[in-house]
């Protein structure tokens, strides 16, 4: 289980299966990584990233100071949307 608590105030969840986040002010949402496309990865001029699920309207903000939160996280939705070549290593 991987759980960010990121500056932005978001917490995201990911077990390997469903992803959760959880947005100040905003209602939570859930989904399983069938459902996940495409990752969108922006960065700004000062560091930080954005990144946003395709086929939703989730965007997840990491400060610069979170890259490895950031890692470690698109590479758990990798291995989970790809896992015979987990397997393979």
């Amino acid at each position: 289980m991987l759980e960010l608590h990121l500056r932005s105030g978001q917490v995201v969840a990911f077990d390997g299966r469903i992803f959760e986040v959880f947005n100040p002010g905003r209602p939570s949402q859930r989904l399983h990584i069938a459902h996940l496309g495409e990752l969108d990865i922006a960065e700004a001029a000062d560091g930080d990233h954005e990144v946003t699920l395709d086929d939703t309207d989730v965007t997840l903000a990491f400060a610069r100071e979170e890259a490895r939160a950031r890692a470690r996280l698109l590479a758990a939705i990798a291995d989970a949307q790809d896992p015979p070549a987990r397997l393979a290593r």
